[in-house]
């Protein structure tokens, strides 16, 4: 049920907008006559005290006429599922009615069935009568080839003894092949072993190569590789003496390959310097990392600007 509407004043309105009769928020009008001038008795606030309890007064009929209309809508709509459910029930008897019709008219078959069923049973003993004279004839004709089976039964031994020798043959050569096939299986897992770890090992081969293709790259791993070998210790050695030296590192441009080593340049108080090779291909043998010269002086030595420093531990990093 559409409930009324509240405008925005506070009014309760209908379905047209229009305020409901009895609205407890509607504007009362003051008679003229009530109003307080001067020296009249009639205290205003009294007034509107008054006017607010009647309006409060006429909010709850309001409030208990719209429950006694949801009350009602919901007595009709019982009453409407009431008669539903007995129209239901009378359809429901109307189909029980036609079920227990059905059972009488099957009943009737069936006895019908039944008495066609006692003449097929006197036809199917005569016949049984008839099978039994059969038989007893079938019974002299097997007794007859009883003779005959025997002799096939001595052939048939005969046959199955030697197929029986043919069959464990054969069953002694499958179980050889079985074992060879065990056996190729076998080394075929190990074949398949070595090839996914042949693969694995390429597939890295060629991440790192790919990666070593990059000079940055290829000088980093360069110094990694410097920084693990025994060479570090010699240039450790000297800057204890001599003070931390100056350190440019780059590719061999002198060397004309795909993977050219790098070289790291050190240089101290322009006193003497040392030169290294490290070189972190995959496919180079030891050693891979080399003293490539050194010398005291250094007038015909192209000097490079630094670019790498030497760290803490001795260790050469990447940057100033």
């Amino acid at each position: 049920m559409a409930q009324p509407e509240r405008g925005g004043t506070g009014e309760h309105r209908g379905q047209n907008g229009a305020p409901v009769e009895g609205d407890a928020t509607a504007e009362i009008p003051v008679p003229e006559g009530s109003r307080a001038q001067d020296g009249d008795d009639v205290d205003a606030g009294e007034l509107r005290r008054r006017l607010e309890a009647r309006k409060r007064h006429l909010k709850e009929l309001y409030d208990e006429i719209s429950t006694l209309r949801l009350a009602a809508d919901e007595a009709r709509v019982r009453a409407e599922a009431s008669g539903t459910h007995i129209r239901e029930l009378e359809e429901e008897r109307a189909l029980l009615r036609g079920r227990i019709a059905e059972f009488e008219e099957e009943e009737r078959r069936r006895r019908r069935r039944r008495e066609g069923q006692d003449r097929r049973v006197a036809r199917l003993g005569r016949e049984l009568e008839r099978r039994d004279a059969e038989i007893q004839r079938l019974e002299t004709l097997v007794e007859e080839r009883s003779g005959e089976i025997e002799a096939y039964g001595r052939d048939a031994k005969d046959l199955v003894f030697r197929k029986d020798v043919a069959l464990k043959e054969a069953l002694r050569r499958i179980e050889g092949l079985e074992r060879d096939l065990e056996e190729r299986e076998s080394v075929a897992a190990d074949l398949k072993g070595t090839i996914d770890r042949f693969r694995a090992e390429l597939d890295l081969e060629y991440e790192l190569r790919r990666r070593m293709a990059e000079p940055e790259n290829r000088i980093r791993a360069g110094i990694d590789l410097f920084n693990e070998s025994e060479h570090l210790r010699s240039v450790g050695s000297i800057s204890k003496s001599l003070g931390s030296p100056e350190v440019h590192v780059a590719l061999d441009s002198d060397v004309d390959a795909d993977e050219p080593p790098v070289i790291l340049t050190f240089t101290w108080q322009g006193i003497t310097w040392q030169s290294y090779a490290a070189n972190p291909g995959l496919a180079i043998q030891e050693p891979r990392v080399y003293q490539k010269g050194a010398g005291e002086d250094l007038s015909g030595v192209d000097h490079d600007p630094p670019n790498a420093r030497v760290g803490p531990g001795g260790r050469v990093f990447l940057g100033l």
